[in-house]
């Protein structure tokens, strides 16, 4: 079967599988070839693609599966693909410390013009 990963601006995978394991809000599960019609809302978690022995692996935010005939497609907000789960998990870990450190100067500029406004407002009293 194929499947497709979808983020808003791009197709990140799009490939021949034999199976895909992913983290369904409900619990995880799998998707083989002649599976039904099958639509489920994911969690964060890792989706697996099984292909000819080997499996790759996607670190993924929320998000949607639709299996339909032939065809898988999963569609979220942010994906992250590793070769090994070792290297999945360092590749997570490295972005939101980048994701971290974004938001910490965001609060920071938040802060300074919260107190900058405080100040004007004390001023104009």
């Amino acid at each position: 079967m194929n499947v497709e990963i979808i983020i808003p601006n791009k197709t990140i995978v799009s490939k021949e599988i034999d199976s895909i394991t992913a983290p369904g809000t409900e619990g995880n599960f799998q998707i083989l070839p002649r599976h039904i019609d099958f639509v489920s809302s994911l969690k964060a978690g890792i989706l697996t693609l099984a292909i000819e022995g080997a499996e790759e692996y996607y670190a993924i935010n929320y998000g949607i599966l639709v299996k339909r005939s032939n065809e898988v497609f999963v569609v979220c907000q942010q994906v992250i693909r590793g070769e090994s789960l070792e290297e999945l998990n360092r590749a997570v870990e490295e972005k939101l410390s980048v994701q971290s450190e974004k938001e910490k100067a965001t609060n920071e500029i938040l802060s300074r013009m919260e107190i900058a406004t405080l100040k004007r407002i004390s001023e104009m009293e």
